[in-house]
């Protein structure tokens, strides 16, 4: 049976410059050897379901295909589906906002580097707060400033001297619910209604 996981990556914007089209890198990653490949928004985030091959060996055979048709060629992170189900299910972010807090989001990395800080941690324009780290996520709330607003994945590639990616908790919440909630059939069937 395929196990799902979630691929993110760093920078892609499908259909513009440098990113492939959602066609395009749904057919790498399939090519690749994943069983199904579906993108989910436009921001370089794939749902993969793989059997007999890792997921981080489907990411790196499409990269070459990837870079051929359309000049991507930049981080990429691979986190199992369960894992992030299992990290919204206990309600990370409660307690960690206020009033001010413009997005909670996670952020993606691929590091063994310590943060280096104690949590929670805010940055010295105390627009970001990340609230926890660990395996290679560090779930943050931003603020906007002004007309700034927190960079998680800057505060985090600055301490941990690595790529990173990030995306709204908001984001990671639809994807879990789509991708996790069993497909209810229609009440009745067309042949039954007739």
């Amino acid at each position: 049976m395929p196990t799902a996981f979630v691929v993110f990556f760093r920078n892609m914007n499908l259909g513009h410059p440098n990113s492939p089209t959602r066609a395009m890198l749904e057919d790498a990653l399939r090519a690749a050897g994943a069983s199904s490949a579906r993108s989910f928004q436009t921001n370089g985030t794939v749902l993969i379901e793989v059997s007999d091959t890792s997921p981080r060996e489907v990411v790196n055979r499409a990269a070459p295909r990837l870079l051929t048709v359309s000049g991507y060629d930049d981080a990429v992170f691979v986190r199992p589906l369960d894992q992030l189900a299992a990290t919204l299910e206990r309600d990370p972010f409660a307690g960690s906002g206020d009033e001010h807090i413009y997005r909670e989001t996670f952020t993606f990395f691929d590091s063994d580097q310590e943060f280096g800080a104690p949590l929670p941690w805010t940055n010295d324009r105390g627009d970001v707060r990340i609230i926890e780290i660990g395996g290679g996520v560090a779930l943050s709330v931003i603020k906007r400033i002004a007309t700034r607003v927190g960079s998680p994945t800057a505060e985090v590639e600055a301490r941990l001297k690595a790529p990173a990616t990030t995306r709204t908790a908001g984001t990671v919440k639809r994807l879990v619910k789509r991708f996790t909630e069993p497909v209810t059939a229609p009440a009745h069937s067309w042949d039954e209604r007739q």
